[in-house]
């Protein structure tokens, strides 16, 4: 049968079964999944729609936080994706060529994060594979009911099978728009250039002894012996290549990619506190939310044997961002702090033939790329000098313009580091997980332990080589950089230092340095947290909840926490809603703006942590319930599993049916023991179709359905 006739065929049933399906008390809400190790995984939507994902093994939990992000937002996914990997053109405008030109440019090729992922550790390795593979579960179903599980985005558009690479791309998209700083070298030299040195000292200070901090207590930072080459560089070009870079920023703006706008958040400690107990705020922004759009991150809940922990993430990335486990909760908000210099590098000749470095004409690195756009392939080249891609060039002066990051074919350790942060059982494995990240971030810690910790984190020159942070670094070799800062050089401090911390992309401390991004910002909102929150003695969970209010912004997400020593409140909020699913019928998810009221009313609701009504079981453990779990794969040709689980021995019958009620095959009669059981059913000798297994065991029985398709 062909594949369109059998979609047809399948619709015709499923309208008049709905009835049956009550009948047999299948639950379109929840879901068991077998995973592709073998092991189950169970997603349960809470009243907001919020998947609560429980799962026997890792592979299983992020095998279900695959699927469920695809049945949340699949479009998401496929934005993201394709923003990263510079394929937006193909899919939405031609108008969008530069953007993606430009991604190529300052990015990887597909050849170099194929390395990147063979040289992760190979349980992140897995969770990759994993994810993926809950993804392309998800397309399997929206293959086989379209009605059901496909959004109306994708009517006409193929969606392709997702991989490992898309994620990659996009953990590096998305960190590099909230981790990445500086690179304004070129602007800061046009407004030296046009104001004067009087005016630049005065109005770009390298270190602003006005800005507020979220570490308390000020001093006078040192003043460093900076030098500048004296190179110039035409305005006109600059001016250019800003109009260019503002135009990008528009451009992802008005397609809804998350920006970063800035982000707060709160820790108080147990001597500030009314009860006694650490609190922790925490509102990322990625943009204003909407009532009608989808918001930008996504909420989840993952537990299985390893580790269990609630919060956000943003579409294609596993893990979380910002969350809590049972021992502890963290936030972040963008450092802000310098992390990438501009090298202008001089050519041969008014081409790209070769740059001059340490005495000798090197060759430019040559990448060769095409991008299709409206349909047609485009050639397209770019060039990486020893500094970074070349992102601008004046050829008929010899200059090109290239950029050196700090965290460069680095910053997949963010991975490394929110998997080490969501299974740390104390605040030393918490701050050996964080201290990996490579890019520039404030992260804030309360625990259990009724401790609290901020860090000022990311990877830093140690400005050895003497260079102006504000000016453009010269490519002759002259000034390449020294060496980096050690993570104990890094701004921190805990509850013994001050009983609270407040942030908003501030300054971190008196003695730190910014750059050549500057002035610091968050200064003038930072100023109007720490104005609420520090004059309060006898700090509430409501005081907590109410600074959004009391500034008069919110964030795109907020969790609000306070941990009792052994509990935990847990409150957030995630407007407009979980879900950015519209079906072929244009009708919306339930959860589509389910969480609106609650923005609008600065409201927060409970995250329902630990709650869901399913277990998570050993190999070795009797189950504590009768359990039968979905078939995998499904759908199948000619060979699935079919796992259950038994709390008591007994007698079990486990038969197929088909659409019409018959018997089809009888799969097991027989006496068996608790534990866990999976059998195989080979279809091999019966047609293409939907059918149903139902399992009797004493007094329990249970109903799914199954789809075969040859």
């Amino acid at each position: 049968m062909k594949f369109s006739h059998l979609i047809t065929s399948l619709l015709t049933f499923i309208f008049p079964i709905t009835s049956l399906m009550a009948t047999l008390n299948i639950q379109p809400d929840d879901m068991t999944l077998l995973a592709p190790d073998g092991t189950t995984v169970t997603i349960h939507r809470d009243s907001y729609g919020v998947p609560h994902i429980v799962g026997e093994s890792e592979v299983g939990v992020f095998f279900g936080q695959g699927f469920a992000v695809a049945q949340d937002r699949l479009s998401q996914l496929e934005l993201f994706r394709r923003a990263a990997e510079g394929k937006l053109a193909e899919r939405f405008s031609p108008f969008l060529l530069e953007l993606d030109k430009d991604v190529r440019t300052m990015y990887y090729t597909k050849q170099e994060r194929i390395q990147q992922f063979n040289d992760l550790p190979k349980e992140l390795q897995v969770i990759l594979e994993s994810y993926r593979d809950g993804i392309n579960t998800y397309l399997d179903s929206m293959a086989v009911n379209p009605e059901k599980y496909k959004p109306e985005e994708f009517i006409q558009l193929p969606m392709e099978r997702w991989t490992v690479y898309k994620s990659i791309a996009i953990i590096q998209f998305l960190i590099r728009s909230f981790g990445q700083n500086g690179g304004e070298e070129l602007d800061r030299l046009s407004e030296l250039l046009e104001q004067g040195l009087d005016w630049f000292d005065q109005n770009r200070p390298i270190n602003d002894a006005n800005a507020p901090t979220t570490i308390h207590g000020g001093g006078s930072a040192t003043t460093g012996n900076w030098t500048y080459s004296g190179m110039h560089v035409r305005e006109e070009v600059i001016q250019s290549l800003k109009t260019k870079k503002n135009e990008y920023k528009s451009l992802a703006k008005s397609l809804g990619l998350p920006l970063k706008f800035g982000s707060f958040a709160v820790l108080i400690s147990t001597t500030k506190s009314n009860s006694g107990n650490v609190m922790l705020l925490g509102a990322p922004q990625m943009g204003p939310p909407q009532e009608n759009e989808p918001s930008l991150p996504n909420e989840v809940e993952l537990d299985c044997p390893t580790f269990h922990a609630g919060g956000m993430t943003i579409a294609g990335i596993p893990l979380l961002i910002i969350g809590h486990t049972q021992h502890h909760a963290w936030t972040w908000t963008s450092g802000a702090s310098d992390n990438v210099d501009v090298y202008i590098d001089s050519t041969m000749d008014a081409s790209f033939s070769k740059y001059f470095h340490n005495g000798q004409w090197l060759d430019f690195e040559v990448i060769q790329d095409t991008i299709i756009s409206a349909g047609t392939e485009i050639a397209f080249t770019h060039y990486r000098t020893i500094h970074g891609p070349v992102f601008g060039d004046d050829l008929q002066n010899h200059q090109v313009y290239s950029m050196k990051m700090t965290f460069w074919n680095q910053e997949l350790n963010i991975l490394k580091s929110n998997y080490g942060l969501v299974k740390a059982t104390n605040l030393e494995e918490f701050e050996a997980a964080a201290s990996l990240n490579p890019m520039s971030f404030n992260v804030f810690y309360a625990g259990q332990d009724q401790k609290i910790k901020f860090w000022h984190l990311g990877k830093y020159q140690d400005r050895s080589d003497g260079v102006d942070p504000r000016l453009p670094h010269k490519g002759d070799g002259s000034e390449e950089w020294g060496g980096f800062k050690e993570f104990a050089e890094l701004p921190a401090a805990d509850n013994l230092a001050q009983e609270y911390f407040v942030n908003w992309n501030n300054k971190p401390v008196y003695w730190w340095d910014n750059g050549d991004n500057v002035p610091w910002i968050g200064s003038q909102h930072v100023t109007a947290v720490d104005n609420f929150v520090g004059p309060i003695n006898g700090f509430t969970f409501e005081n907590l909840k109410d600074v959004p209010r009391q500034i008069n912004d919110h964030g795109t997400y907020q969790q609000a926490i306070e941990f009792t020593g052994s509990d935990i409140i847990d409150e957030n909020i995630l407007p407009p809603g979980q879900s950015g699913f519209i079906n072929l019928a244009a009708q919306r998810s339930p959860h589509f703006s389910d969480q609106w009221p609650l923005h609008v009313n600065w409201e927060f609701k409970d995250m329902e942590f630990g709650q869901t009504p399913v277990s998570v079981e050993s190999e070795g453990q009797i189950p504590a319930k009768f359990t039968l779990h979905q078939n995998y794969p499904n759908p199948f040709n000619p060979v699935t599993t079919i796992a259950y689980q038994l709390p008591r021995p007994g007698n079990v019958i486990l038969a197929i049916y088909n659409i019409q009620g018959q018997l089809v095959k009888i799969l097991v009669n027989e006496f068996q023991t608790a534990g866990n059981h999976k059998v195989l059913w080979d279809a091999s000798d019966i047609s293409s179709g939907l059918y149903f297994y139902r399992i009797t065991a004493g007094d329990y029985t249970a109903v799914k359905k199954s789809l075969v398709l040859k």
